[in-house]
Protein backbone atom coordinates (compact mmCIF):
# COMPACT_ATOMS: atom_id res chain seq x y z
CA UNK A 1 0.00 0.00 0.00
CA UNK A 2 1.24 3.53 -0.48
CA UNK A 3 -0.20 7.18 -0.33
CA UNK A 4 -0.51 8.56 -3.70
CA UNK A 5 1.88 12.24 -3.51
CA UNK A 6 0.80 15.73 -5.24
CA UNK A 7 3.55 16.85 -7.23
CA UNK A 8 2.37 20.45 -5.89
CA UNK A 9 0.30 21.58 -3.56
CA UNK A 10 -2.51 23.93 -4.08
CA UNK A 11 -3.85 26.27 -1.49
CA UNK A 12 -6.30 29.17 -2.60
CA UNK A 13 -4.37 30.85 -5.40
CA UNK A 14 -0.79 29.41 -4.10
CA UNK A 15 0.83 26.62 -5.85
CA UNK A 16 4.24 25.38 -4.46
CA UNK A 17 6.33 22.57 -4.38
CA UNK A 18 9.27 21.32 -1.98
CA UNK A 19 11.81 19.28 -2.66
CA UNK A 20 15.18 19.43 -0.68
CA UNK A 21 18.31 16.71 0.58
CA UNK A 22 18.88 15.87 3.44
CA UNK A 23 23.03 14.67 4.80
CA UNK A 24 23.84 13.85 7.68
CA UNK A 25 27.88 12.99 8.02
CA UNK A 26 30.84 13.11 10.13
CA UNK A 27 33.43 15.86 9.42
CA UNK A 28 36.75 16.32 10.94
CA UNK A 29 38.65 19.66 10.81
CA UNK A 30 42.42 20.41 11.80
CA UNK A 31 45.56 22.35 11.28
CA UNK A 32 48.78 23.58 12.43
CA UNK A 33 47.47 26.91 13.52
CA UNK A 34 43.89 25.60 15.01
CA UNK A 35 42.90 22.74 17.57
CA UNK A 36 40.87 19.72 15.39
CA UNK A 37 37.54 19.24 15.39
CA UNK A 38 35.21 15.98 14.99
CA UNK A 39 31.63 16.44 14.68
CA UNK A 40 28.55 14.51 13.28
CA UNK A 41 26.53 16.68 11.52
CA UNK A 42 23.30 17.33 9.66
CA UNK A 43 23.18 19.23 6.97
CA UNK A 44 21.40 19.46 3.44
CA UNK A 45 19.76 22.01 1.32
CA UNK A 46 15.95 23.31 0.76
CA UNK A 47 14.29 24.39 -2.04
CA UNK A 48 11.00 25.84 -1.69
CA UNK A 49 9.42 27.17 -5.28
CA UNK A 50 6.17 28.33 -6.79
CA UNK A 51 3.87 30.61 -7.85
CA UNK A 52 0.45 33.04 -6.97
CA UNK A 53 -2.46 33.06 -9.10
CA UNK A 54 -0.47 32.72 -12.57
CA UNK A 55 3.36 31.95 -12.74
CA UNK A 56 3.27 35.77 -14.88
CA UNK A 57 1.62 36.88 -12.37
CA UNK A 58 3.95 36.26 -9.32
CA UNK A 59 6.59 33.53 -9.42
CA UNK A 60 9.61 32.82 -6.39
CA UNK A 61 12.15 30.65 -5.82
CA UNK A 62 14.07 30.05 -2.61
CA UNK A 63 17.03 27.73 -1.67
CA UNK A 64 18.64 27.23 1.83
CA UNK A 65 21.67 25.52 2.13
CA UNK A 66 23.47 23.99 5.67
CA UNK A 67 26.26 22.66 6.36
CA UNK A 68 27.55 21.63 2.75
CA UNK A 69 31.00 21.15 2.48
CA UNK A 70 33.63 21.00 0.02
CA UNK A 71 33.16 17.84 -0.74
CA UNK A 72 30.12 19.31 -2.93
CA UNK A 73 31.64 22.41 -4.86
CA UNK A 74 28.20 23.72 -5.89
CA UNK A 75 28.51 25.86 -2.19
CA UNK A 76 32.37 26.77 -2.55
CA UNK A 77 33.76 25.76 1.01
CA UNK A 78 36.55 24.27 2.11
CA UNK A 79 34.67 23.81 5.32
CA UNK A 80 31.39 23.60 6.33
CA UNK A 81 28.90 26.56 4.45
CA UNK A 82 25.85 28.08 5.09
CA UNK A 83 23.58 30.73 2.98
CA UNK A 84 20.55 31.20 1.24
CA UNK A 85 19.77 32.08 -2.29
CA UNK A 86 15.77 33.53 -3.14
CA UNK A 87 13.92 35.48 -5.87
CA UNK A 88 10.74 37.04 -6.94
CA UNK A 89 9.26 37.80 -10.47
CA UNK A 90 6.88 40.03 -10.43
CA UNK A 91 3.90 40.38 -13.20
CA UNK A 92 6.42 39.08 -15.51
CA UNK A 93 3.56 38.78 -18.55
CA UNK A 94 2.65 42.65 -18.16
CA UNK A 95 3.79 45.86 -19.15
CA UNK A 96 5.17 46.22 -15.74
CA UNK A 97 7.61 43.10 -14.68
CA UNK A 98 9.94 43.26 -11.62
CA UNK A 99 12.26 41.34 -10.15
CA UNK A 100 13.72 40.96 -6.70
CA UNK A 101 16.76 38.88 -5.72
CA UNK A 102 18.74 38.22 -2.35
CA UNK A 103 21.55 35.92 -1.20
CA UNK A 104 23.74 35.39 1.55
CA UNK A 105 26.75 33.09 2.35
CA UNK A 106 28.18 31.99 5.49
CA UNK A 107 32.11 30.84 5.76
CA UNK A 108 31.55 30.46 2.43
CA UNK A 109 35.27 30.18 0.18
CA UNK A 110 36.41 32.79 -2.28
CA UNK A 111 39.85 34.08 -3.71
CA UNK A 112 42.10 37.14 -3.33
CA UNK A 113 43.03 37.46 -7.33
CA UNK A 114 46.43 37.44 -9.18
CA UNK A 115 46.46 38.27 -12.44
CA UNK A 116 47.68 35.33 -14.08
CA UNK A 117 48.53 32.82 -11.26
CA UNK A 118 46.54 30.95 -8.98
CA UNK A 119 44.44 33.02 -6.54
CA UNK A 120 44.60 33.55 -2.53
CA UNK A 121 42.10 31.60 -1.03
CA UNK A 122 39.66 33.48 1.43
CA UNK A 123 36.82 32.60 3.49
CA UNK A 124 34.16 34.97 4.76
CA UNK A 125 30.54 36.27 5.21
CA UNK A 126 29.04 37.74 2.02
CA UNK A 127 25.08 38.87 1.17
CA UNK A 128 23.90 40.62 -1.85
CA UNK A 129 20.18 42.33 -2.48
CA UNK A 130 19.07 43.78 -6.04
CA UNK A 131 15.67 45.00 -7.23
CA UNK A 132 14.89 45.47 -10.64
CA UNK A 133 11.37 47.06 -12.14
CA UNK A 134 10.72 48.31 -15.93
CA UNK A 135 7.56 49.89 -18.19
CA UNK A 136 6.81 49.14 -21.88
CA UNK A 137 3.61 51.15 -22.41
CA UNK A 138 2.65 51.39 -26.37
CA UNK A 139 3.49 54.72 -27.52
CA UNK A 140 4.77 55.97 -24.48
CA UNK A 141 8.23 56.71 -23.14
CA UNK A 142 10.44 53.18 -21.53
CA UNK A 143 11.16 53.23 -18.02
CA UNK A 144 13.97 50.82 -16.19
CA UNK A 145 15.15 51.21 -12.88
CA UNK A 146 17.51 48.96 -11.21
CA UNK A 147 18.97 49.10 -7.41
CA UNK A 148 21.98 46.83 -6.20
CA UNK A 149 23.62 46.85 -2.72
CA UNK A 150 25.95 44.02 -1.72
CA UNK A 151 28.92 43.59 1.11
CA UNK A 152 31.12 40.85 2.23
CA UNK A 153 33.98 40.45 4.88
CA UNK A 154 36.95 38.08 4.29
CA UNK A 155 40.06 36.51 6.16
CA UNK A 156 42.97 35.66 3.72
CA UNK A 157 44.35 32.12 4.70
CA UNK A 158 47.97 31.85 6.20
CA UNK A 159 47.61 35.58 7.59
CA UNK A 160 45.50 37.61 10.18
CA UNK A 161 44.41 40.23 7.58
CA UNK A 162 40.88 40.94 7.14
CA UNK A 163 39.33 42.30 3.85
CA UNK A 164 35.82 44.18 3.15
CA UNK A 165 33.78 45.06 0.14
CA UNK A 166 30.76 47.01 -0.35
CA UNK A 167 28.99 48.34 -3.10
CA UNK A 168 25.81 49.95 -4.06
CA UNK A 169 24.54 51.28 -7.68
CA UNK A 170 21.12 52.70 -8.53
CA UNK A 171 20.45 53.30 -12.55
CA UNK A 172 17.73 54.64 -13.89
CA UNK A 173 17.05 54.63 -17.77
CA UNK A 174 14.24 56.28 -20.23
CA UNK A 175 13.99 55.99 -24.24
CA UNK A 176 11.34 57.27 -26.24
CA UNK A 177 10.37 57.95 -30.13
CA UNK A 178 9.42 61.72 -31.31
CA UNK A 179 8.59 62.52 -35.37
CA UNK A 180 11.69 60.34 -35.80
CA UNK A 181 13.93 60.71 -33.38
CA UNK A 182 15.09 58.45 -30.89
CA UNK A 183 15.99 59.68 -27.81
CA UNK A 184 17.26 58.42 -24.42
CA UNK A 185 18.19 59.39 -21.06
CA UNK A 186 20.10 57.81 -18.12
CA UNK A 187 21.25 58.36 -14.79
CA UNK A 188 23.13 56.16 -12.43
CA UNK A 189 24.94 56.62 -8.69
CA UNK A 190 27.06 53.98 -6.97
CA UNK A 191 29.59 53.99 -4.38
CA UNK A 192 31.73 51.43 -3.21
CA UNK A 193 34.39 50.57 -0.16
CA UNK A 194 37.20 48.43 0.18
CA UNK A 195 39.64 47.33 3.30
CA UNK A 196 42.55 45.71 1.33
CA UNK A 197 44.44 42.92 3.28
CA UNK A 198 47.94 44.36 4.87
CA UNK A 199 49.62 41.57 2.56
CA UNK A 200 48.93 42.98 0.00
CA UNK A 201 48.22 46.52 0.38
CA UNK A 202 51.96 46.12 2.11
CA UNK A 203 50.26 48.86 5.26
CA UNK A 204 47.73 48.41 7.47
CA UNK A 205 43.94 49.54 7.42
CA UNK A 206 44.42 50.29 3.82
CA UNK A 207 40.97 51.58 3.33
CA UNK A 208 39.51 53.15 -0.07
CA UNK A 209 36.01 54.65 -0.92
CA UNK A 210 34.60 56.21 -3.41
CA UNK A 211 31.48 57.28 -5.23
CA UNK A 212 30.38 58.60 -8.54
CA UNK A 213 27.04 59.10 -10.11
CA UNK A 214 26.88 60.10 -14.57
CA UNK A 215 23.49 61.52 -15.89
CA UNK A 216 23.29 62.10 -19.94
CA UNK A 217 21.03 62.12 -23.34
CA UNK A 218 21.24 60.83 -26.34
CA UNK A 219 19.20 61.58 -29.66
CA UNK A 220 19.54 59.70 -32.90
CA UNK A 221 17.94 60.05 -36.45
CA UNK A 222 18.01 58.49 -39.64
CA UNK A 223 19.81 59.89 -42.56
CA UNK A 224 19.61 59.71 -46.26
CA UNK A 225 21.85 56.72 -48.12
CA UNK A 226 20.66 54.11 -45.40
CA UNK A 227 22.59 56.48 -43.11
CA UNK A 228 22.42 57.69 -39.37
CA UNK A 229 23.55 60.48 -37.06
CA UNK A 230 23.82 60.07 -33.01
CA UNK A 231 24.92 62.90 -30.35
CA UNK A 232 25.18 62.28 -26.92
CA UNK A 233 25.90 64.43 -23.77
CA UNK A 234 27.03 63.15 -20.33
CA UNK A 235 28.34 64.89 -16.96
CA UNK A 236 30.01 62.43 -14.14
CA UNK A 237 30.81 63.39 -11.14
CA UNK A 238 33.68 61.54 -8.38
CA UNK A 239 34.54 61.30 -5.05
CA UNK A 240 37.71 58.63 -3.82
CA UNK A 241 39.18 58.70 -0.74
CA UNK A 242 42.88 56.54 0.11
CA UNK A 243 44.73 56.49 3.01
CA UNK A 244 43.03 60.30 4.13
CA UNK A 245 43.98 61.53 0.88
CA UNK A 246 41.02 62.69 -0.92
CA UNK A 247 39.92 63.47 -4.68
CA UNK A 248 36.84 64.89 -6.40
CA UNK A 249 35.54 66.35 -9.76
CA UNK A 250 32.92 66.75 -13.07
CA UNK A 251 33.91 65.12 -16.10
CA UNK A 252 31.60 66.69 -18.94
CA UNK A 253 31.95 64.84 -22.32
CA UNK A 254 29.93 65.34 -25.94
CA UNK A 255 30.00 62.68 -28.72
CA UNK A 256 28.82 62.76 -32.11
CA UNK A 257 28.64 60.01 -34.75
CA UNK A 258 27.14 60.38 -38.43
CA UNK A 259 27.43 57.40 -41.15
CA UNK A 260 26.08 57.02 -44.43
CA UNK A 261 25.74 54.52 -47.02
CA UNK A 262 25.69 55.29 -50.58
CA UNK A 263 25.35 51.71 -51.52
CA UNK A 264 26.10 48.68 -50.16
CA UNK A 265 29.75 47.98 -50.99
CA UNK A 266 30.94 52.05 -50.03
CA UNK A 267 30.55 53.90 -46.36
CA UNK A 268 31.54 56.88 -44.89
CA UNK A 269 31.51 58.05 -40.90
CA UNK A 270 32.31 60.74 -39.30
CA UNK A 271 32.99 61.29 -35.50
CA UNK A 272 33.75 63.96 -32.62
CA UNK A 273 34.80 63.35 -29.20
CA UNK A 274 35.23 65.99 -26.93
CA UNK A 275 36.28 66.18 -22.82
CA UNK A 276 36.40 69.00 -20.66
CA UNK A 277 38.27 66.80 -18.11
CA UNK A 278 41.11 64.27 -19.14
CA UNK A 279 42.32 64.00 -15.92
CA UNK A 280 39.13 62.96 -14.45
CA UNK A 281 38.71 60.07 -17.25
CA UNK A 282 42.25 58.87 -16.11
CA UNK A 283 40.84 58.86 -11.86
CA UNK A 284 37.54 57.21 -13.31
CA UNK A 285 38.90 54.93 -15.22
CA UNK A 286 40.93 53.59 -11.89
CA UNK A 287 37.88 53.82 -9.87
CA UNK A 288 36.13 51.55 -12.24
CA UNK A 289 38.83 48.97 -11.80
CA UNK A 290 38.23 48.80 -8.24
CA UNK A 291 41.32 51.14 -7.17
CA UNK A 292 42.02 54.37 -6.21
CA UNK A 293 43.28 57.40 -7.64
CA UNK A 294 44.48 59.86 -4.89
CA UNK A 295 47.83 61.58 -5.95
CA UNK A 296 46.92 62.13 -9.75
CA UNK A 297 46.93 65.88 -10.17
CA UNK A 298 43.07 67.04 -11.00
CA UNK A 299 43.33 70.67 -10.18
CA UNK A 300 44.76 71.59 -13.32
CA UNK A 301 42.49 72.62 -16.52
CA UNK A 302 42.62 69.43 -18.66
CA UNK A 303 40.61 68.66 -21.82
CA UNK A 304 40.46 66.53 -25.18
CA UNK A 305 39.01 66.25 -28.65
CA UNK A 306 39.02 63.84 -31.29
CA UNK A 307 37.78 63.98 -34.68
CA UNK A 308 37.87 61.13 -36.81
CA UNK A 309 36.68 60.07 -40.34
CA UNK A 310 36.76 56.70 -41.83
CA UNK A 311 35.80 55.65 -45.45
CA UNK A 312 34.57 51.83 -45.90
CA UNK A 313 34.56 50.22 -48.83
CA UNK A 314 34.44 46.03 -50.19
CA UNK A 315 35.83 44.81 -53.06
CA UNK A 316 34.34 41.38 -52.35
CA UNK A 317 32.27 39.59 -50.80
CA UNK A 318 35.58 38.52 -48.30
CA UNK A 319 37.49 41.56 -47.91
CA UNK A 320 36.29 44.82 -46.19
CA UNK A 321 38.92 48.13 -46.34
CA UNK A 322 38.86 51.05 -44.66
CA UNK A 323 40.83 54.55 -44.90
CA UNK A 324 40.74 56.91 -41.84
CA UNK A 325 42.03 60.60 -40.84
CA UNK A 326 42.18 61.24 -37.25
CA UNK A 327 43.43 64.30 -35.12
CA UNK A 328 43.84 64.43 -31.51
CA UNK A 329 44.47 67.77 -29.07
CA UNK A 330 45.07 67.37 -25.68
CA UNK A 331 45.69 69.62 -22.78
CA UNK A 332 47.06 68.10 -19.81
CA UNK A 333 49.28 69.06 -16.92
CA UNK A 334 49.94 72.51 -18.22
CA UNK A 335 50.82 70.80 -21.61
CA UNK A 336 49.54 71.06 -24.66
CA UNK A 337 50.03 68.04 -26.90
CA UNK A 338 48.76 67.09 -30.88
CA UNK A 339 48.74 64.45 -32.93
CA UNK A 340 47.48 63.39 -36.23
CA UNK A 341 47.15 60.04 -37.51
CA UNK A 342 46.66 58.72 -40.89
CA UNK A 343 45.94 54.69 -42.28
CA UNK A 344 43.97 52.12 -43.19
CA UNK A 345 43.17 48.59 -42.96
CA UNK A 346 41.49 45.45 -44.97
CA UNK A 347 39.77 42.08 -43.06
CA UNK A 348 40.18 39.29 -44.97
CA UNK A 349 37.74 35.85 -44.89
CA UNK A 350 37.80 33.09 -46.58
CA UNK A 351 38.31 29.20 -46.57
CA UNK A 352 41.88 28.27 -46.86
CA UNK A 353 43.22 24.83 -47.63
CA UNK A 354 39.71 23.32 -46.40
CA UNK A 355 40.19 25.39 -43.04
CA UNK A 356 38.40 28.97 -41.78
CA UNK A 357 40.73 31.62 -41.75
CA UNK A 358 40.21 35.02 -41.23
CA UNK A 359 42.84 38.04 -40.63
CA UNK A 360 42.66 41.90 -40.14
CA UNK A 361 46.06 44.04 -40.73
CA UNK A 362 45.82 47.98 -40.33
CA UNK A 363 48.41 50.14 -40.41
CA UNK A 364 48.67 53.94 -39.43
CA UNK A 365 50.89 56.85 -39.18
CA UNK A 366 51.16 59.29 -36.28
CA UNK A 367 52.27 62.95 -36.37
CA UNK A 368 53.20 64.49 -33.19
CA UNK A 369 53.13 68.24 -32.92
CA UNK A 370 55.03 68.04 -29.43
CA UNK A 371 57.87 66.25 -30.60
CA UNK A 372 57.84 66.83 -34.46
CA UNK A 373 58.57 62.86 -34.23
CA UNK A 374 56.56 61.10 -37.10
CA UNK A 375 56.06 57.16 -36.27
CA UNK A 376 54.18 54.11 -37.84
CA UNK A 377 51.64 52.22 -36.13
CA UNK A 378 50.62 48.36 -37.34
CA UNK A 379 48.26 45.92 -36.17
CA UNK A 380 47.31 42.56 -37.04
CA UNK A 381 45.83 39.55 -35.78
CA UNK A 382 44.84 36.62 -37.72
CA UNK A 383 42.77 33.19 -36.64
CA UNK A 384 42.85 29.94 -38.65
CA UNK A 385 40.80 26.75 -37.79
CA UNK A 386 40.87 23.25 -39.59
CA UNK A 387 40.45 19.19 -39.05
CA UNK A 388 43.93 17.70 -39.82
CA UNK A 389 44.42 13.96 -40.13
CA UNK A 390 41.78 13.57 -37.62
CA UNK A 391 43.15 16.39 -34.91
CA UNK A 392 40.45 19.86 -34.91
CA UNK A 393 43.31 22.19 -34.66
CA UNK A 394 42.87 26.54 -33.99
CA UNK A 395 44.61 29.14 -33.45
CA UNK A 396 45.17 32.66 -32.87
CA UNK A 397 47.42 35.21 -33.50
CA UNK A 398 47.56 39.33 -32.59
CA UNK A 399 50.59 41.87 -33.04
CA UNK A 400 50.06 45.79 -32.41
CA UNK A 401 53.06 48.15 -32.29
CA UNK A 402 52.15 51.91 -31.67
CA UNK A 403 48.70 51.94 -30.87
CA UNK A 404 47.39 54.73 -29.15
CA UNK A 405 46.26 55.13 -25.48
CA UNK A 406 44.00 57.32 -23.61
CA UNK A 407 46.82 60.06 -23.74
CA UNK A 408 48.32 60.84 -26.49
CA UNK A 409 52.06 61.40 -24.61
CA UNK A 410 52.12 57.27 -24.77
CA UNK A 411 51.65 54.14 -27.87
CA UNK A 412 50.92 50.97 -26.61
CA UNK A 413 52.76 47.62 -28.10
CA UNK A 414 51.49 44.13 -27.48
CA UNK A 415 51.18 40.74 -29.03
CA UNK A 416 49.14 37.40 -27.89
CA UNK A 417 49.04 34.22 -29.39
CA UNK A 418 46.98 30.60 -28.30
CA UNK A 419 46.86 27.12 -29.70
CA UNK A 420 44.93 24.65 -29.38
CA UNK A 421 44.67 20.86 -30.82
CA UNK A 422 42.21 18.24 -29.82
CA UNK A 423 41.60 14.51 -31.20
CA UNK A 424 39.27 11.52 -30.49
CA UNK A 425 40.56 7.75 -31.33
CA UNK A 426 37.33 5.90 -30.25
CA UNK A 427 36.83 6.10 -26.63
CA UNK A 428 40.34 7.71 -26.13
CA UNK A 429 40.74 11.17 -26.58
CA UNK A 430 43.46 13.92 -25.81
CA UNK A 431 43.82 17.30 -26.09
CA UNK A 432 46.30 20.35 -25.68
CA UNK A 433 46.06 24.01 -26.08
CA UNK A 434 48.98 27.07 -25.02
CA UNK A 435 48.81 30.70 -25.20
CA UNK A 436 50.95 33.69 -24.23
CA UNK A 437 50.67 37.55 -24.18
CA UNK A 438 52.77 41.06 -23.40
CA UNK A 439 51.98 44.77 -23.18
CA UNK A 440 53.82 47.70 -22.65
CA UNK A 441 53.99 51.02 -23.46
CA UNK A 442 56.73 51.51 -26.58
CA UNK A 443 59.22 53.73 -25.21
CA UNK A 444 58.66 53.30 -21.16
CA UNK A 445 60.89 50.58 -19.59
CA UNK A 446 59.17 48.35 -16.80
CA UNK A 447 55.70 48.48 -18.17
CA UNK A 448 55.39 45.24 -19.25
CA UNK A 449 52.48 42.70 -18.23
CA UNK A 450 53.28 39.45 -19.35
CA UNK A 451 51.28 36.27 -19.17
CA UNK A 452 51.64 32.80 -20.83
CA UNK A 453 49.78 29.37 -19.92
CA UNK A 454 50.14 25.67 -20.89
CA UNK A 455 47.06 23.02 -20.38
CA UNK A 456 46.75 19.34 -21.66
CA UNK A 457 44.38 16.29 -21.15
CA UNK A 458 44.17 12.62 -21.76
CA UNK A 459 40.85 10.31 -21.33
CA UNK A 460 39.88 7.15 -22.11
CA UNK A 461 35.90 6.70 -22.30
CA UNK A 462 34.70 7.35 -18.65
CA UNK A 463 36.90 5.13 -16.86
CA UNK A 464 39.87 7.82 -16.79
CA UNK A 465 40.60 11.46 -17.48
CA UNK A 466 43.71 13.10 -16.74
CA UNK A 467 44.47 17.23 -17.20
CA UNK A 468 47.25 19.25 -16.63
CA UNK A 469 47.72 23.12 -16.65
CA UNK A 470 50.86 25.40 -16.20
CA UNK A 471 50.51 29.35 -16.01
CA UNK A 472 53.13 31.92 -15.74
CA UNK A 473 52.46 35.87 -15.12
CA UNK A 474 54.06 39.02 -14.29
CA UNK A 475 53.84 42.66 -14.34
CA UNK A 476 52.07 46.06 -13.00
CA UNK A 477 48.58 46.13 -10.75
CA UNK A 478 46.30 47.79 -8.73
CA UNK A 479 45.43 46.38 -5.13
CA UNK A 480 41.61 46.43 -4.76
CA UNK A 481 39.62 44.99 -2.33
CA UNK A 482 38.47 41.75 -5.16
CA UNK A 483 42.49 41.01 -6.10
CA UNK A 484 45.18 42.95 -8.20
CA UNK A 485 44.12 44.21 -11.59
CA UNK A 486 46.05 45.22 -14.26
CA UNK A 487 47.00 48.86 -14.41
CA UNK A 488 43.96 50.32 -16.60
CA UNK A 489 45.55 53.39 -17.52
CA UNK A 490 49.56 54.61 -19.06
CA UNK A 491 51.09 53.66 -15.53
CA UNK A 492 53.57 56.72 -15.79
CA UNK A 493 50.66 58.70 -15.14
CA UNK A 494 50.04 56.85 -11.94
CA UNK A 495 51.85 57.79 -8.42
CA UNK A 496 54.38 55.13 -7.26
CA UNK A 497 52.61 54.24 -4.68
CA UNK A 498 49.62 53.21 -5.56
CA UNK A 499 50.82 50.48 -8.60
CA UNK A 500 51.62 46.99 -7.34
CA UNK A 501 54.22 44.63 -8.66
CA UNK A 502 53.70 41.00 -9.21
CA UNK A 503 54.88 37.60 -10.74
CA UNK A 504 54.64 34.38 -9.89
CA UNK A 505 53.43 30.38 -11.88
CA UNK A 506 51.42 27.70 -10.80
CA UNK A 507 50.76 24.37 -12.13
CA UNK A 508 47.31 21.81 -11.20
CA UNK A 509 47.30 18.52 -11.76
CA UNK A 510 43.54 15.99 -11.94
CA UNK A 511 42.43 13.07 -12.24
CA UNK A 512 38.88 11.51 -12.07
CA UNK A 513 37.30 8.84 -13.16
CA UNK A 514 33.77 7.38 -13.59
CA UNK A 515 34.17 3.37 -13.61
CA UNK A 516 30.72 2.08 -13.07
CA UNK A 517 27.38 3.73 -13.24
CA UNK A 518 26.41 6.16 -9.86
CA UNK A 519 30.24 6.28 -9.46
CA UNK A 520 32.47 9.31 -8.83
CA UNK A 521 35.94 9.14 -7.96
CA UNK A 522 38.24 12.74 -8.75
CA UNK A 523 41.32 14.25 -6.84
CA UNK A 524 42.82 17.53 -7.81
CA UNK A 525 46.59 19.47 -6.68
CA UNK A 526 47.34 23.07 -7.18
CA UNK A 527 50.46 24.86 -6.31
CA UNK A 528 51.43 28.29 -7.13
CA UNK A 529 54.02 30.86 -5.92
CA UNK A 530 53.86 34.31 -6.52
CA UNK A 531 55.85 37.73 -5.15
CA UNK A 532 54.30 41.10 -4.40
CA UNK A 533 55.57 44.45 -3.96
CA UNK A 534 53.05 47.66 -2.44
CA UNK A 535 54.47 50.50 -1.13
CA UNK A 536 57.75 48.78 -0.67
CA UNK A 537 56.68 46.06 0.65
CA UNK A 538 57.53 43.04 -0.84
CA UNK A 539 56.27 39.44 0.12
CA UNK A 540 56.85 36.11 -1.22
CA UNK A 541 53.43 33.83 -1.45
CA UNK A 542 52.55 30.09 -1.71
CA UNK A 543 49.90 28.33 -1.76
CA UNK A 544 48.77 24.54 -2.76
CA UNK A 545 45.84 22.66 -2.33
CA UNK A 546 44.81 19.02 -2.96
CA UNK A 547 41.25 18.19 -2.99
CA UNK A 548 39.70 14.46 -2.84
CA UNK A 549 35.80 13.47 -3.72
CA UNK A 550 34.45 9.86 -3.92
CA UNK A 551 30.84 9.65 -4.39
CA UNK A 552 28.17 6.86 -5.03
CA UNK A 553 24.66 7.28 -6.04
CA UNK A 554 21.97 4.77 -5.67
CA UNK A 555 18.71 5.65 -6.58
CA UNK A 556 17.85 8.17 -4.18
CA UNK A 557 20.83 7.88 -2.45
CA UNK A 558 24.12 9.22 -2.19
CA UNK A 559 27.04 8.40 -0.46
CA UNK A 560 29.65 11.23 -0.48
CA UNK A 561 33.33 11.09 0.24
CA UNK A 562 36.06 13.87 0.58
CA UNK A 563 38.92 15.13 1.74
CA UNK A 564 40.81 18.76 1.34
CA UNK A 565 43.86 20.23 2.45
CA UNK A 566 45.12 24.04 2.07
CA UNK A 567 48.45 25.56 2.70
CA UNK A 568 49.35 28.99 2.40
CA UNK A 569 52.23 31.43 3.83
CA UNK A 570 53.06 34.94 2.99
CA UNK A 571 56.92 36.28 3.73
CA UNK A 572 56.00 39.53 5.02
CA UNK A 573 53.07 38.18 7.99
CA UNK A 574 56.55 36.78 9.48
CA UNK A 575 54.89 33.32 10.57
CA UNK A 576 54.77 29.83 8.49
CA UNK A 577 52.37 28.81 6.62
CA UNK A 578 48.72 27.55 7.60
CA UNK A 579 47.73 24.51 6.99
CA UNK A 580 43.68 23.53 7.28
CA UNK A 581 42.76 20.25 6.39
CA UNK A 582 38.99 19.36 6.24
CA UNK A 583 37.81 15.63 5.87
CA UNK A 584 33.77 14.74 5.58
CA UNK A 585 32.08 11.32 5.08
CA UNK A 586 27.95 11.04 4.73
CA UNK A 587 25.11 9.70 3.27
CA UNK A 588 22.30 11.93 1.72
CA UNK A 589 18.98 11.67 0.12
CA UNK A 590 16.92 13.48 -2.12
CA UNK A 591 12.94 14.03 -0.97
CA UNK A 592 10.41 15.52 -3.13
CA UNK A 593 7.75 16.52 -0.42
CA UNK A 594 5.27 18.27 -2.47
Amino acid sequence: MAWPIAAQVRTGELTSSLNGTIAPGYTADFGNTTGSDHNWTLGGVVNYAGSYYKPNFLSFNASVYVNQSRANSNFQSISDASGVNASVNLFGGSQFPGTISYSKAYNSEGNYSVPGVANYVTHGNDDTFGINWSESLPNAPSFSAGFQLGSGRYSVYGTNDQGENSFHSLNLHSGYLIAGFNMSAFYSLGGAHSLIPEVVAGVDNAETHSGNSTYGYTVGHRLPMQGSVTASATRSNWTTDYLGSSSSGTIDMFNALASIHPTNKFSVTASANYSDNLSGELVQAIISAGGSATGLNTDESSNSLDLMGTVGYAPGQNLQTTAYVERRNQSYLGQDYGETSYGGGATYSHVLFEGNFNATVNASGNSSDQTGADTLGFSTNANYSKRVIGWDVNGSFSYSQNVQTLLVTYMNSLFNYSANARRRWGKFNVSAGAGAGRTALTEQAGTTNSSESYNASVGYSQWLTATGSYSKADGQALATGAGLVSVPVPSPTLPSDLVSLYGGNGYSLGLSSAPVKGLILSAVYGKSSSNTSTGGVASTNDTDEFNTLIQYQYRKLNFTSGYSRLGQGFSSTGTGPEVISSFYIGVSRWFKFF
